[in-house]
């Protein structure tokens, strides 16, 4: 059945916009008129996803991993269950909050009752649905076992979210920090400090040197402070402008990974998430060569995606994957003997799902160490630049009172 977006007057004369599915735009205009609303626009979502149109309907909006991940998860429960795929999609259409991912959905039902497959459906939303998901749905669809499939997906997807939660807590806590510590010193330098130190204009001896430089950089803050916003802002752009540049961005992923502790932590993120991509792509039947493109592809730094992309020419002229990683990769060691062990094996797949978890459990660790590592750094930093700022005001008042004893 066609969805419909409509902007419609009710009763008192407000706007009310939202989506019905109904036979033809007729009947959705009339299914409206018995919801005592009168339409002003009506749009079948099916026509704007046709072409040009279609991709710039859908192009603005993203839709993140959490809302994602319920979606797969309430997918493959349905299909688990028994229910057509067009009757599941409209369920979870239904029950669907965010209008972007309604709209979607919605359009991967109108393509199935049109005779398409879902796969064909998913290439058309590149922008919410990455490689992983298009090639175990396609996969899931050949074999006859979607639901199975989905259901992977669902624990592959969550997986995936509960790691970005880990590298988000890593990344933001110790942020949210340095932030705080800036504005309470700014803070300090630019209001206290003044205040205090206007009492020493008349101050006939010497101050001592820490004052006088505590003096130096709070007039210098207050006077150009405006500039210091800018340079920083300037900074910003050209940074990311020259990171646009292929060559740069690989130099500058390439630096990251031999960065302490963060540089270790990227690599067992990315590998971690490649390889936990690689084993389920694997147990679903997928194409190793095109198993490894979509799990290559999920790699962030430019520079292992670089060495990735060099083990796959390999393996694609007969070579052995394992060997190729140790020529070529610069995964953890240990992950690369878990792969060789599988591989010489026959169980490459298991111990490619092994060599993510125990990854996923090092990074977790390594995080939590990171984190714990750094609150206290940046507390005895911290309280260093207060303890200057503190010793820079009292000496000279401890100097004066030293020499009114006398």
């Amino acid at each position: 059945m066609p969805a419909f977006e409509y902007r419609a007057l009710d009763s008192a004369g407000a706007n009310k916009k939202g989506m019905i599915e109904a036979d033809s735009s007729r009947q959705a205009r009339q299914m409206l008129r018995d919801q005592q609303l009168f339409p002003i626009d009506l749009k079948q979502t099916r026509d704007k996803t046709r072409a040009d149109n279609a991709r710039r309907s859908f192009a603005g909006a993203r839709v993140g991993i959490a809302d994602l991940a319920l979606f797969v998860r309430h997918l493959a429960t349905l299909i688990q269950s028994g229910i057509p795929l067009e009757e599941a999609l409209a369920a979870t259409a239904k029950h669907t909050r965010k209008p972007y991912l309604k709209r979607v959905v919605l359009d991967l039902r109108a393509r199935v009752l049109e005779g398409h497959s879902l796969a064909d459906g998913l290439n058309e939303h590149p922008q919410v649905f990455n490689p992983v998901f298009r090639a175990l749905v396609s996969s899931g669809e050949k074999s006859g076992d979607l639901g199975l499939i989905l259901d992977q997906l669902a624990d592959y997807t969550e997986d995936s979210q509960k790691l970005r939660g880990v590298i988000v807590q890593a990344a933001l806590y110790p942020v949210v920090l340095m932030f705080v510590a800036l504005a309470v010193v700014g803070a300090l330098m630019t209001f206290v400090v003044p205040k205090v130190t206007a009492q020493f204009a008349h101050y006939d001896q010497a101050l001592p040197t820490l004052t006088r430089v505590l003096i130096t950089l709070s007039d210098g803050l207050i006077a150009n402070w405006l500039y210091i916003i800018l340079g920083v802002i300037a900074v910003a752009v050209l940074g990311r402008w020259w990171l646009n540049s292929p060559e740069h961005r690989l130099q500058a992923d390439k630096a990251i990974l031999k960065l302490p502790l963060w540089g270790l932590l990227m690599l067992e993120l990315d590998a971690a998430r490649m390889l936990r991509t690689l084993a389920i792509l694997m147990s679903s039947g997928v194409p190793f060569l095109e198993t490894l493109k979509v799990a290559c592809d999920t790699l962030g730094n430019t520079h292992l995606k670089k060495s990735m992309a060099l083990v796959r020419e390999q393996v694609r002229e007969g070579k052995s994957f394992s060997r190729c990683l140790q020529d070529e990769a610069e995964l953890p060691p240990l992950a690369i003997y878990m792969i060789a062990s599988g591989e010489a094996s026959g169980e490459m797949e298991a111990m490619t799902q092994r060599a993510a978890s125990n990854l996923e459990r090092e990074l977790q660790q390594r995080v939590q160490m990171f984190v714990s590592l750094f609150e206290p750094l940046l507390i005895v930093v911290l309280g260093g630049v207060v303890l200057s700022i503190v010793l820079a005001i009292m000496l000279p008042i401890l100097q004066l009172n030293n020499l009114t004893q006398f």
